[in-house]
Parts: structure tokens; sequence; C-alpha cells
């Protein structure tokens, strides 16, 4: 049922790419049984037995069995074995190629926002333009249990781009759109809430030595020109990531991570 549909001599008949394309194909409707229905470690280590043969007539060498007989482990063995294959027929491994990894445990399910897990930490987010940053940001708001995204002349999680890179992680996070940003956190100052740039501007302060306050927005730039100047006249105070290489940033999204967690672990241990 799972065996390879060429012979030794015309696989090796056909071109480099062909060969891997095969192969890509034969894995990927593996991966798909592996995602829809129990297998057993019998007929696991059959369909590796075969698949070694395959790479046997190439001379390729052979990737190590995984050791534990879990779904998990045997998911990750033959999504492995598809980009390896990508990567040696020169295909490019976007992320919509990618094969899907199992995900286990998460907390919420459903489509449903729910604060029940946040702090009262806003992110607001001014005039990006990545949908690939955006998605991600959504995604480490949701682990970092953010309460809030506002958007800025930004792209939202309605967008099918975002909402790839976010991984149904948008669905749990509440989203405002704003094209006046300003505005929008002059409001949030009325309720209480403390404006944080995070920004390299005069007086800045280090965000391991930053005093957090429990109600806060966090306000991060364009990739290319950072906070703009009208937004940065309503922050009250400025903080940054101290950099030790050559280049002074990081891309949003990391800076996102990096920032975000950093308040956490000191708003949870304090």
């Amino acid at each position: 049922m799972d065996t390879f549909g060429f012979t030794q001599k015309k696989f090796l008949s056909l071109p480099h790419k062909s060969r891997h394309g095969h192969i890509i194909a034969w894995l990927s409707q593996y991966y798909q049984k592996l995602l829809t229905g129990r297998i057993s470690q019998e007929s696991f280590n059959d369909f590796c037995f075969k698949y070694e043969s395959v790479l046997t007539w190439m001379d390729s060498p052979l990737p190590p069995r995984p050791e534990n007989s879990g779904a998990q482990s045997r998911m990750e063995y033959v999504s492995d074995a598809v980009h390896t294959h990508r990567q040696a027929a020169g295909m490019v491994c976007r992320d919509e190629l990618l094969l899907p990894r199992a995900s286990f445990s998460d907390k919420l399910h459903g489509d449903a926002v729910d604060t029940t897990l946040s702090t009262e930490i806003i992110l607001a987010l001014d005039g990006l333009r990545s949908l690939f940053n955006v998605g991600s940001i959504f995604r480490t708001c949701d682990g970092a249990g953010v309460r809030e995204v506002i958007l800025g002349n930004t792209p939202g999680k309605e967008n099918p781009r975002v909402q790839k890179t976010a991984m149904g992680s948008q669905k749990w996070i509440a989203q405002e759109k704003t094209r006046d940003l300003g505005r929008a956190l002059l409001d949030k100052k009325k309720e209480g809430y403390k404006i944080i740039g995070v920004e390299t501007a005069e007086g800045s302060i280090p965000c391991h030595c930053f005093a957090w306050p429990e109600k806060m927005v966090l306000v991060f730039g364009n990739e290319e020109y950072g906070i703009s100047s009208h937004v940065m006249s309503v922050c009250d105070e400025f903080i940054h990531i101290p950099m030790f290489g050559r280049k002074n940033s990081l891309n949003v999204a990391n800076a996102v991570s990096v920032v975000l967690f950093q308040a956490r672990l000191n708003m949870d241990i304090s």
C-alpha cells in the first residue's frame, strides 16, 4: 500500500530533480496518513525500510530512524525527509510549502477572543508593512498573554498571509485598527495605561533595567523608520534592547519577543 511506484532501473533513468519530486510526493502522501490514521510500529518500520532502499539506489546517506516510536516523532522524521529532498532538488522551502507539524496541548480552542490568560499589556504597531512580521507578532502576543493589539496603519489578522504566520493565535487576540494611532494611545492614557515606546531615543532605558508598570501599551514602529514623530510625542517613556554587535537594531518581530518576555518575567517575579 505504501510501496514506492518505481523500479530501481526506471527510477534511476529519471532526471535528478524529477527523482526528488517523486520522493517528495510519496513522502507527503504517507505524512497525510500519519495525520489522519493510526500507523503501527511494524507498518512504519516497513515504510522506513522502503524509503531507505530508495536512498540506497541514489547512494544517499540514510537518516537515523526516530528513537521514539510515537506519532510526533514519526511525523517529524517524514517532514524532515521532505525538506531534505526539496533542498537537494534546489526547491525553495516557502512557508506555504512546508508540511504542518502537529500541535499539542494548546490552552485555548476555538475562534473566540478570550482575555482570561491575559495581562494588562497592550501592543501598538505603528505603520508596519511586513505581513510576516505582523503574523509573527500575533503569535508572540498570544504566548506572552497580551490583551490586545492596536494596529496603526498596519495590516491585521483578517489578512490571510498574517493568519498563515500567526498559525491560529490571531483568533485569541483582540485587535483595534486605527488611522490615528496617536489619538488611540491618548485614549488609552485616560484608561490608566502608560505608553512606552520601544525606540533608541534620548533618555531611553535598557529594557532589563526598566520598572514595568502594571498597565502599559508597548509601541513598536515601522521596520525601517521606527516610531513616527507624532506617536513618539504621546509616549510617556522609552526603552530599548541593548545591542552588542555592529547592527543597532533587531527585526521588529524579534524585538517584540525580547521585550514582551522581559516584561512578563519582571512583572511575574515582582
